[in-house]
């Protein structure tokens, strides 16, 4: 009886150890987020020929990407200053023209909501919106499965793509 009770205490004492030990993991695991995501929403204005970008990420992770690119340390407070995240959206999100040429981008700024980060990008360029290629490589360096979602809308046109690691440009429209 006794020799029962030692080993049905062990038991539960193991039991116990181990529900303990999962939760902890648990509450590690709910902490990260699983998804690897980024959304830009382009909107072109056609009266002055104009893209403009809302562009939706995790701000801990854009802290990560733009402090490795910067080889520094990611910050503890996730704050990214205005030209670190433009110089790093500059390099990772790209439009060209069909001659190839680059388009470049204009920064109009950044809000933080909780642990979501939007930042504003501009690109102006006579070429009609159908006639550019964009590239989205935003936060590929940190995670192999990154998923990067990119909405346009023209007038009534609108048109959805998905870059992952490694994609090459594709048309904007």
């Amino acid at each position: 009886m006794v020799a029962m009770r030692a080993r049905w205490s062990v038991a539960v004492v193991l039991a116990l150890v181990v529900s303990v030990a999962s939760l902890l993991i648990g509450v590690r695991v709910a902490d990260a987020h699983p998804l690897h995501t980024t959304l830009v929403q382009l909107t072109y204005d056609e009266r002055t020929h104009t893209l403009e970008g809302s562009i939706r990420v995790f701000a801990g992770d854009f802290a990560a990407a733009v402090a490795k690119r910067a080889g520094a340390k990611t910050p503890d407070d996730d704050r990214v200053a205005d030209a670190a995240a433009f110089g790093y959206v500059t390099n990772t999100l790209r439009f060209t023209d069909a001659s190839g040429h680059a388009v470049p981008l204009a920064w109009c700024g950044s809000r933080r909501s909780g642990d979501v980060l939007w930042l504003c990008v501009r690109a102006s360029s006579d070429a009609l919106p159908n006639t550019l290629k964009l590239s989205d490589q935003m936060l590929c360096e940190l995670f192999d499965d990154q998923i990067n979602i990119v909405q346009t809308v023209a007038g009534a046109k609108r048109a959805s793509m998905l870059f992952t690691k490694g994609d090459g440009a594709k048309s904007a429209m």
